[in-house]
């Protein structure tokens, strides 16, 4: 009896420290409870509060306004620009680096325009009126083959008639052209120079060219450009002078003669007589002392003899010396006996007849 009385005392004691605990907590101010993250992340994607996604990035690319042919020189209205998602290579990107480039093959409307699709090279070198001629070189007649892209040279002729017989004058040698500009010497051009002295130095200093190669041997564009390789020269040529070149490389021997580029002075070509052409122009298609120029004189043709005799004949080879008396014949001394050897079985006779 007595334990359950201490028993309930307790219980009550507990009790009352409970209610004491729940009235403390009652009376402290509450809390604000933090968000989910799911529920943050809920309410950050809503459609309303979402930001906006970057505009995709497009890349300018030149294209045709309309049909072109080939040979076409570009002009700003064949041209516009479109748009794609990507950079194309070996394209433009602007009509101000495509006008005034000159295509190569006819291209139709909207088709883009690359950098093989314009003419490019030596031919963009070239000034108006001339033309690139090739024409075999060696050490003896191209200065020791000091001759660089971008020189300038003086072409000179030597006819030799006893080497020629094609040759209607004795031997001469004279200025073919003066001053004409080298495009190229070898595998060397004015784009693509040789490398200078304090390039090919740092170029065998490089350890990466030397592991580029076989031993001591150059690679094939080094040894392409080296002068001592060249075996042709390009040149810049006026039209009116591409036949006298040929002919006189045919049939005579040329000598490039390198100049400073400061020198300007050329012969007077006005100051002597124009040579006649191989095709005559018909009755009354030139005025009275008209002759005929540019592509007209080079279509019209030129002569070898013209070439070295310079249009008049006073200028022809002179007689030669009277030739030596001709041997005599052998019909002329009579008939010559020849020896025959007869074989009968061991004996063997010799007859003349």
């Amino acid at each position: 009896m007595r334990l359950t009385k201490i028993i309930a005392g307790i219980l009550i004691v507990l009790a009352l420290a409970l209610a004491l605990l729940a009235w403390q907590l009652m009376r402290q101010p509450q809390r604000q409870v933090a968000p989910a993250p799911a529920a943050m992340l809920a309410e950050s994607s809503s459609p309303s509060q979402a930001a906006p996604a970057p505009p995709p990035v497009l890349y300018d690319l030149v294209v045709l306004a309309k049909d072109v042919p080939a040979g076409h020189k570009l002009s700003a209205e064949d041209l516009k620009i479109a748009q794609l998602p990507m950079p194309v290579a070996n394209s433009f990107a602007s009509t101000s680096q495509a006008v005034g480039q000159t295509t190569t093959l006819a291209m139709a409307s909207d088709a883009p325009l690359f950098e093989q699709n314009v003419i490019s090279g030596l031919a963009l070198q070239l000034e108006p009126g001339q033309r690139a001629v090739a024409i075999a070189v060696n050490e003896a007649m191209a200065a020791g083959h000091r001759v660089r892209p971008g020189d300038f040279v003086d072409v000179f002729v030597t006819l030799d008639a006893e080497s020629n017989d094609q040759s209607p004058v004795d031997t001469q040698n004279r200025l073919l052209m003066a001053r004409s500009r080298v495009l190229a010497y070898g595998g060397a051009t004015v784009e693509n120079p040789p490398p200078t002295l304090a390039q090919q130095q740092r170029a065998e200093q490089d350890p990466a060219n030397q592991n580029r190669r076989t031993g001591n041997q150059p690679g094939r564009d080094e040894h392409n450009q080296r002068p001592e390789n060249a075996k042709t020269a390009v040149l810049a040529v006026p039209l009116d002078d591409v036949q006298r070149l040929s002919l006189a490389e045919k049939y005579g021997q040329l000598t490039l003669a390198l100049r400073h580029p400061d020198d300007l002075a050329v012969p007077d070509a006005a100051l002597f007589t124009a040579l006649p052409a191989v095709l005559r122009p018909k009755t009354g298609a030139l005025a009275k002392d008209q002759e005929l120029q540019g592509a007209d004189r080079a279509f019209a043709g030129m002569r070898l003899h013209d070439l070295a005799t310079g249009g008049d004949d006073k200028n022809r080879k002179r007689a030669a010396a009277p030739p030596l008396p001709a041997p005599i014949s052998s019909s002329q001394q009579g008939p010559k006996q020849r020896p025959v050897q007869i074989y009968n079985g061991a004996n063997v006779q010799t007859v003349h007849y």
